[in-house]
């Protein structure tokens, strides 16, 4: 997923101790049982970065491995 701003020209990116230097990535997760998109979204965007989500649009969605959704942080 990619995380962007309200103002769309600021993405949340991240990166892997084991990466090379300047490499980053967009956040990447797992849906539970049972969970929304929405929620997990929310949920790994918490847990890979300590950032709260608000609201989410979603724009699309396609199979592993690309990116799965797009979302605003406001």
């Amino acid at each position: 997923m990619l995380v962007i701003d309200q103002e769309n020209d600021r993405a949340l990116l991240s990166r892997q101790a084991r990466f090379v230097p300047r490499m980053w990535s967009c956040l990447a997760g797992f849906i539970e049982p049972g969970e929304s998109l929405e929620e997990a979204v929310r949920r790994e965007t918490w847990e890979e970065t300590g950032i709260e989500v608000g609201e989410i649009v979603y724009h699309s969605s396609q199979p592993w491995p690309g990116n799965s959704c797009w979302c605003r942080v406001s």
